[in-house]
């Protein structure tokens, strides 16, 4: 433990993971997607052949390319992000907290001289600032309903993937609560099941015949998540947080007892709240 946390504050160095899976841009797209399934992360570091940082690539990056057609065989480099917010060894947890918070973002890489020595996520601060407000608040009044979002896009079992990948990107969000047609959570898709169902995006396009084959012939039941893990809005804040760490999601429908729909809270709406930032 490092000496500010020892004083009370922690840093980015107590939390953060210092093995960080990496890809180099001269890789393929279809090469980097993989790992990121591989390896259950959302964020892949990219490196140049000096291995400093020049980019990363995330779950979103890779999303509109099952929609654009077959490009699998391309570098990352075309398809990273280079604007990369980072944060330096020795920072606040804190500070890291409202990066996150700030670029809605759930990973950022630890950078010293250009080199990656860590990665602190989401799931990282959660866990860390869940045990220091219970240190200091062991009771509190804040409950999912004051913190969820009410103007919720949602999708249905027999919509096609096709028109729910649409939705997730032009909404840019990250997970579709799936409803019936009594607006009865029954599952939630979100971009990792995507990826999951399409495996290498690419490849599938290529040998199905691309967006107008593949994905129009198959449905958002045959992709969700069935079994959705949800919370009514009296749930704590505390449980919330929890869940996104323990069950490593990254958002939860809200609803009332019969499952009915009610709105949604994602790991930047709990984070918004620990660090006392508006949304």
């Amino acid at each position: 433990m490092t000496e500010a946390a020892e004083a009370g504050e922690p840093t980015v160095d107590d939390v953060m993971t210092r093995q960080v899976t990496v890809a180099r841009d001269t890789d393929t797209l279809a090469f980097a997607s993989q790992v990121l399934l591989w390896r259950a992360i959302r964020h892949l570091p990219i490196l140049d052949p000096e291995d400093h940082l020049v980019g990363i690539l995330s779950d979103r990056d890779v999303l509109p390319h099952v929609l654009e057609g077959p490009a699998g065989a391309r570098p990352v480099s075309e398809y990273m992000s280079r604007n990369v917010q980072t944060i330096a060894p020795g920072a606040k947890l804190s500070e890291a907290a409202s990066h996150l918070q700030g670029a809605r973002i759930d990973a950022l890489p630890v950078v010293e001289g250009g080199r990656v020595v860590g990665i602190v996520t989401t799931s990282d601060v959660l866990a860390e600032r869940g045990r220091s407000l219970r240190r200091a608040a062991p009771v509190t009044k804040m409950r999912a309903g004051d913190v969820m979002r009410r103007r919720v896009l949602t999708s249905h079992p027999t919509d096609s993937l096709e028109s729910a990948i649409y939705k997730l990107f032009d909404g840019d969000v990250r997970h579709l609560p799936v409803v019936d047609e009594n607006f009865r959570v029954v599952g939630i898709l979100s971009d990792r099941d995507v990826r999951t169902a399409v495996g290498d995006p690419h490849r599938s396009l290529e040998q199905e015949g691309g967006v107008g084959g593949a994905l129009e012939e198959r449905t958002v039941g045959d992709v969700m998540t069935r079994d959705t893990i949800t919370v009514e809005a009296s749930a704590s804040i505390f449980t919330v947080a929890d869940l996104f760490v323990d069950e490593r999601i990254g958002a939860v429908p809200v609803v009332r007892d019969d499952d009915t729909l009610i709105g949604i809270i994602s790991y930047v709406d709990v984070i918004a709240h620990f660090v006392g930032r508006p949304r």
